[in-house]
Parts: structure tokens; C-alpha cells; sequence
């Protein structure tokens, strides 16, 4: 089977894309289980090894890293939707603007009404921005990518605050009674408790996320960065550029994620010093990772078992922004009082196994909802919208000789 390389480029993305919903299903599933006192705080609510294991492997490989990806694509994307109707000869900016109007309208109902994490609201707001950016050059997009991405680590580094405290003893017990009484609300409450405290919680964290602004534009930048070099349009002309970036970003990368673990586990960095490292693992560290292996997946897939591996990653990706919002309907139904009611019940190695049985059944159904329409149905809405016209839905049926 021969792949062209445009259609190439194309599965590339939606692989990466239905990879990156399967990472941050797997980081969610912490919110969607546990009160956000207990995960600001940092309270240890799982000492089992098993659990501790698969939260290390976690952090390691996973935590910020997909939400990354995430990022990068959505600057990507921009540039393809930017190409698209430069030769079609529509007006890009209003069709942008009308597409970011819409996500950011999703993202609140997302987020007030069915799950206070929500990322669409963000990328909304920060899209904006992104657009200004539109037509600047690749150096230009580049430059001010590392700027954003090293803006919060070199705050820190020069500041000498690592971004943590210690807090008394006094406080950390209201902590774990507030935290006991999310768990209540959201295990046992009825449903105006529920949203009561569903809007507290995202009002909380639209107030967290500021912090990783910075680190969110320079990701959408970087995408856009990637997009406007084309590397992924013949990634066989591009192979010894992309190897040389992957093996750059990996290593400086993991770099970072492996020296605050040393000095961590040989104690023979201050905790100060530990601490400082950490945060700037996870604001630089993660991001090359997310790029790291976004060029692996790239390289992986010239070999012709590795694409068939990985292609049914694609039907989750072709339907990233569908299947992201009903991981929140599917999780909430099972944690929260109107459904299960599970909050609190599962640790991070049941709600790991619990994600990949989410994620098993969201390929299945992707690929047979696929089979009929083009889109996903949100897709659908959302592309209604920025276009401003009833896009076909159903699939074209296949002639066979």
C-alpha cells in the first residue's frame, strides 16, 4: 500500500491528534475523580504502590506533554485553514474569527455545564492572538515561540521562586476538609450542588491557567511554525531535518525530566533547587517532549507496520474536538451523583485502565461513525458555523468495480 505524500501529512496529524486526546484523557481522569483542593495542594489520597507507579509513569511520559501536542496542532491548523481559503479566495481573518467565536461559546457551555476543566475556552482566547500572527513569516513565528515558551522558566530562574510554599498545618487540615466536601458534593450532591460547585471549581481554574498562557501561544506558535515550513508535506525529502529535531527536542527534553528525579532520589539537591527544576521541567520540559513525539510518530509512520499500527488512532482524530467533549459527558456520568458516583473511589491505576477502555471504545466508534458520515458531529456544527453554510455530513459512498 503506497501513501502519497500529501495524504500522508494529512494522517499524520489525525494520528497525532487522536494520540493527544488518548494523553489528556489519561491526565483528566485525575480531575474528573478528585477534588481540585486535594490536586492544588498536592494531597497523597493513593499510597499503594500500584498506584504510585502508574502516577510516576504518568508524569513522566505523560503529564503535559499531550496537552502540548494539543497546542501545537491548533497553531497548525491555523495555517492550513489559512492556505485553504487563500486558495478558495475567501477572506481569512472573519472565517478564523467566527471559528474562534464558536469555540469559545462550546468551551463555556463545556465548562459551566458539564465539566469544569475544560481547554477550548483557552485556546478560544489565546486564538485571538494566535491570529495576529497569521501572516508573519516562519523566522518571526519561531522566534517569538522560544520567547513565550522560555518567558515563565526564566522568570523563575532569575527570581529565585520556584512557584511552591509550604503551607501550615492549620490550612492543610481545612484543605482536606474542603477536599472531603468536594468529594461529598460531587459523589453524593444533587445536581444544583453539583453546579454550584462545577462553576467555583472553574472559576478556580481560569484563574490557574494564566501561568501557562505563555507556554499555550508559544505551543499554537510553534504549530504554526511547523506549518508554514511544510516539513509534513514530504516527510520522506524532510527525514534527516525531522530526525535532527527529534533527537534535539527528546533529548533536552527528557533531559529535564530526568535531572529534578535524580537530585530527588540521591537527595543531593536542596529542596529549593529540586522544586525550581520541577516547574521548569514541566514549562519546557513537556512541551519538547509533546514535539518530540509528535516528529517520532512522523518518522515512525514511513514504515508501512507502523501506519497500520497506528492509523486507527486516526478515526479519533478526525473527530478530536466530538470525542474530547464526550469523554466529559462518559466520565462525569461515571464519577459524579447523577450517574455512578464514583468520585473519590478510584485511584490513578483503576482510572488508567478505566481511560484505556474509554479510549478502546472511542476508535470503535469513531471508525464506524466515519464509515458514514465526513465529521464528527460537533465538527460539524463547529464548521457550519465558521463557514456559515450547511456543510455535507453523510459520506460518499464507494464505487466498486
Amino acid at each position: 500500500m503506497n501513501f502519497k505524500p500529501a495524504n500522508k501529512r494529512i494522517i499524520l496529524l489525525d494520528i497525532v491528534r487522536g494520540l493527544a486526546i488518548l494523553g489528556i484523557l489519561l491526565i483528566n481522569m485525575l480531575f474528573f475523580t478528585t477534588s481540585l483542593q486535594a490536586i492544588q495542594f498536592q494531597l497523597e489520597l493513593w499510597p499503594d504502590w500500584w498506584d504510585q507507579t502508574v502516577q510516576s509513569f504518568l508524569d513522566f511520559f505523560v503529564s503535559g506533554k499531550f496537552i502540548a501536542i494539543f497546542s501545537f496542532l491548533f497553531g497548525y491548523g491555523m495555517i492550513l485553514m489559512k492556505d485553504s481559503a487563500s486558495k478558495s479566495g475567501r477572506q481569512f481573518t472573519p472565517i478564523y474569527t467566527r471559528r474562534l467565536l464558536a469555540l469559545l461559546l462550546f468551551g463555556l457551555i463545556h465548562g459551566w455545564f458539564i465539566w469544569y476543566g475544560d481547554i477550548l475556552f483557552y485556546y478560544a482566547l489565546l486564538g485571538f492572538l494566535l491570529l495576529l500572527f497569521h501572516k508573519r513569516t516562519a523566522k518571526t513565528l519561531l522566534v517569538w515561540a522560544c520567547i513565550l515558551l522560555l518567558l515563565i522558566p526564566g522568570l523563575m530562574l532569575f527570581s529565585g521562586t520556584d512557584g511552591s510554599y509550604e503551607p501550615n498545618p492549620e490550612w492543610m487540615d481545612q484543605v482536606h476538609q474542603l477536599a472531603a466536601a468536594d468529594e461529598a458534593t460531587y459523589s453524593s450532591g444533587s445536581w444544583a450542588e453539583i453546579q454550584e460547585l462545577r462553576m467555583r471549581d472553574w472559576n478556580s481554574s481560569v484563574v490557574n491557567q494564566i501561568i501557562f498562557y505563555p507556554q499555550i501561544l508559544g505551543m499554537f506558535l510553534l504549530g504554526a511554525y511547523f506549518a508554514k515550513k511544510k516539513w509534513f508535506s514530504n516527510i520522506t525529502e524532510n527525514h534527516s531535518q525531522l530526525l535532527h529535531i527529534c533527537l534535539w527536542t527528546g533529548g533536552i527534553g527528557f533531559l529535564f525530566q530526568i535531572v529534578p528525579l535524580l537530585l530527588s532520589l540521591t537527595g543531593t539537591g536542596t529542596t529549593a533547587l529540586t522544586d525550581r527544576l520541577e516547574v521548569i521541567q514541566h514549562l519546557l520540559g513537556s512541551p519538547l517532549i509533546g514535539v518530540f513525539y509528535i516528529l517520532f510518530i512522523a518518522l515512525l509512520i514511513q514504515r508501512k507496520t507502523w501506519m497500520q499500527i497506528l492509523n486507527p488512532l486516526a478515526a479519533v482524530g478526525r473527530m478530536a474536538f466530538t470525542n474530547y467533549i464526550m469523554q466529559s459527558v462518559i466520565c462525569t456520568f461515571i464519577f459524579y451523583s447523577y450517574g455512578l458516583g464514583w468520585f473519590g473511589q478510584a485511584g490513578p491505576a483503576a482510572t488508567t485502565l478505566l481511560a484505556l477502555l474509554i479510549f478502546v471504545l472511542q476508535i470503535i466508534c469513531s471508525t464506524l461513525w466515519l464509515r458514514y458520515f465526513r465529521m464528527g458531529p460537533l465538527e460539524w456544527v463547529w464548521r457550519g458555523i465558521t463557514y456559515l453554510s450547511i456543510p455535507p455530513l453523510k459520506a460518499k459512498k464507494s464505487v466498486k468495480d
